[in-house]
């Protein structure tokens, strides 16, 4: 187990509109605001877009598609990547279909049909995510 203890800064409320990509407009607010580590959780209702599956055997994200779609929790986390300085957002999603089905996984991307509201609450110290050589995946470092 690896920790750290961290700070409430701040807390930033994102709506997102009609025809904007969910994951990305995160990030560009994420780097527009100097975030360097945080949080986040939030709802709306989703267009299309792509979910991944990791498989732990071929450790490759499988994507899974889905159209029009509620957004009934979002919940992630911000870092950087240690490599490439670089701000990675990780969200997952749980998503409702028309018929009440769920599905969920990691957010590849996703358009927003109504809206997306995000709450992200900012933390400090900056964490950043480092290559495990075991996964080839980005991992959380707590003590950086």
């Amino acid at each position: 187990m690896k920790t750290m203890e961290m700070e409430l800064q701040k807390v930033h409320m994102i709506r997102l509109e009609k025809g904007e990509e969910l994951l990305s407009s995160v990030l560009q607010y994420v780097k527009e605001k100097n975030i360097l580590a945080g949080y986040l959780t939030g709802i709306g209702a989703l267009g299309k877009g792509k979910i991944g599956f990791f498989d732990t055997k071929s450790k490759k994200y499988l994507h899974i598609p889905f159209n029009e779609v509620e957004l009934l929790a979002c919940t992630g986390n911000i870092a950087k990547n240690k490599d490439t300085q670089e701000p990675v957002a990780h969200i997952h999603i749980v998503l409702g279909d028309i018929d009440g089905k769920c599905l969920g996984g990691h957010l590849v991307e996703g358009i927003v049909s109504v809206t997306a509201e995000i709450y992200l609450v900012e933390t400090k110290p900056g964490i950043f995510r480092t290559k495990d050589e075991d996964t080839g995946l980005y991992l959380l470092n707590p003590k950086n």
